[in-house]
C-alpha cells in the first residue's frame, strides 16, 4: 500500500465522521481549537497530522464511538509509519499548523500590516546609503554566524543511547514539561479501578533498545496515570499494542522512583500529543 493510499484511507474516515456529524469545519474548528484550514486539509489527505491529539479531538467532536476512534487511531498510525522519515512532517511556513488559532478570535489567516505613513519622506543622501550598506552587511554576517553556531549545536554528534539529553540551542537548554495520560487500550483494564499486575504496563530504560522484561524500570504503571515528560524520541525502538498499531516515538518522562529518575514511555501507549523538545 502507498503512502498516498495509506493517507487516503485515514482522510477518508475523517470525512464520513464530518459528513455524519452535520458539523461544519468553523464549528468543529470552535470545538477543537484546531485552524479550520488544518481541518479542511485532514479531511482532504493533504496534510497528515503530526501526533494522534488533534485527531482524537476531532473525532470527540464528531460524536466519534469508542470502537470507531480505536480504529482512527489504527488508520492514522499507519499512514504516520508511512512517512518518509520517522519524524512528523514538516509544516510549511505558509500553511496553518493544528495549533493555529481558531476563527473568530480576529488572527485566523490575517497579517497586521502597519498603516502607511501620510508624511512623505525624503530619500536618503548618497553618503547616507554609502555609511549605512558596511553596517547591514555587518549585520547579515552576524546573523548567519548566530544560525550556523545554532546548527552545529542542533547536529552534535549523538549521546550515550542510554542518557539522551534535550536538544539545546544558545539560550540553553530548552525546558519544557508537560502532562501524558497513560492509555492502555485492553477493555477490561480501563475499567478497572483496582491496580491488579496484569493490566499494569513496564516503562523501559533504553528505548533504543527492544522493549521486553529485561529493559524496564522497576516502577510499573497503569492506566489514567498521568506522567510528566519533558521530551520525545522518534527513532526508539518500534512498539505495537494490541490492535497492531505501531511506533517508533518515545515520551522521556521524569520518574523519581527509578534510579536516574527517569524512565520512558512508548507514545503508543498515550492519547496525548504534548509540544515538546526533540531529546538529542
Amino acid at each position: 500500500m502507498t503512502l498516498a493510499e495509506e493517507a487516503e484511507q485515514f482522510a477518508a474516515r475523517l470525512r464520513m465522521l464530518k459528513e455524519r456529524s452535520g458539523s461544519s469545519f468553523e464549528a468543529l474548528a470552535r470545538q477543537t481549537g484546531i485552524s479550520r484550514s488544518s481541518l479542511h486539509r485532514y479531511c482532504a489527505g493533504t496534510k497528515l497530522p503530526a501526533g494522534y491529539g488533534p485527531v482524537h479531538a476531532f473525532a470527540k467532536a464528531c460524536g466519534a464511538s469508542s470502537e470507531e476512534l480505536r480504529e482512527l487511531h489504527r488508520l492514522w498510525a499507519l499512514a504516520d509509519a508511512a512517512r518518509p522519515s520517522a519524524a512528523p512532517a514538516a509544516t510549511s511556513p505558509n500553511e496553518p499548523s493544528a495549533d493555529d488559532p481558531p476563527p473568530g478570535d480576529g488572527r485566523d489567516g490575517w497579517k497586521v500590516v502597519a498603516e502607511p505613513s501620510s508624511r512623505p519622506v525624503a530619500p536618503a543622501s548618497r553618503e547616507h546609503r554609502r555609511a549605512r550598506r558596511p553596517v547591514v552587511v555587518a549585520a547579515v554576517t552576524i546573523s548567519l554566524v548566530a544560525t550556523a553556531t545554532t546548527a552545529f549545536v542542533m547536529l552534535a554528534p549523538e549521546r550515550d543511547p542510554g542518557e539522551p539529553t534535550v536538544v539545546k540551542s544558545q539560550q540553553g537548554t530548552v525546558s519544557a514539561i508537560a502532562p501524558v495520560r497513560v492509555f492502555n487500550i485492553e477493555g477490561n483494564c480501563k475499567k478497572r479501578e483496582e491496580r491488579v499486575p496484569s493490566c499494569s504496563m513496564g516503562l523501559a530504560r533504553d528505548p533504543r533498545r527492544k522493549y521486553d522484561a529485561h529493559n524496564v524500570v522497576g516502577h510499573r504503571v497503569w492506566h489514567d496515570d498521568v506522567l510528566n515528560a519533558d521530551c520525545v524520541l522518534y527513532e526508539g525502538d518500534r512498539v505495537e499494542d494490541e490492535t497492531g498499531v505501531g511506533t517508533t516515538r518515545w515520551f522521556r518522562v521524569r520518574l523519581p522512583q527509578v534510579p536516574g529518575g527517569i524512565a520512558w514511555l512508548p507514545a503508543v501507549r498515550t492519547h496525548d500529543n504534548p509540544t515538546l523538545p526533540i531529546c538529542a
